[in-house]
């Protein structure tokens, strides 16, 4: 039997302008350098576990949060997958806007909208008892106070819920540089 053919890929990729909106779960980091926001507090523990708000990277029409997560005693039949979205007795986290909207990392995908506000949880740096993990809120937050709730039931974190200013969000935004400016649009 011969082989299948070979999967043509091109020599070359190239990157497009960034087009805002539709309710993107990941950080247009190809884009843009974030303006950078430090702000380290805790924002929710259980007997083992802390979990600690380290900053934010604010992009023109966007926002992540940056979190912290340590362990002190770590399952090691669970390693590294209770942090992730798709655990179902795991991290979780939740933003009330000022102007009453809420959203969780547990929403799923939304139909139907052009633009939905998402909240994405993304781990992606750490070790056995300590990650990183990145919260990316797909537009940016109204003004205001915002409400960042955390629950983390396998560790035993109970709901939680942290008041942070979005109006030095919204601030930031204007200092994100774009990288490529003025590239063209393929759509």
């Amino acid at each position: 039997m011969p082989d299948p053919p070979q999967r043509q890929v091109p020599d070359e990729m190239v990157l497009s302008a960034y087009v805002p909106g539709g309710g993107k779960e990941f950080a247009p980091t190809d884009w843009f350098v974030p303006a950078y926001i430090d702000d380290t507090r805790p924002v929710a523990a259980g007997p083992d576990a802390r979990v600690f708000l380290t900053g934010w990277q604010v992009w023109p029409y966007s926002v992540t949060l940056r979190l912290a997560v340590f362990l002190r005693r770590v399952r090691t039949s669970r390693l590294f997958d209770h942090v992730g979205p798709d655990s179902a007795d795991g991290l979780r986290c939740g933003l009330r806007l000022s102007d009453g909207r809420r959203v969780t990392t547990l929403d799923g995908e939304q139909r139907g909208e052009a633009d939905p506000l998402t909240l994405t949880l993304s781990p992606h740096t750490g070790g056995a008892h300590h990650y990183d993990v990145d919260l990316h809120l797909s537009q940016l937050p109204t003004a205001g106070p915002l409400t960042l709730v955390v629950a983390w039931p396998a560790e035993g974190v109970p709901e939680t819920a942290v008041e942070l200013d979005a109006t030095a969000v919204r601030d930031a935004a204007a200092r994100a540089v774009e990288v490529w400016p003025g590239l063209p649009r393929t759509d």
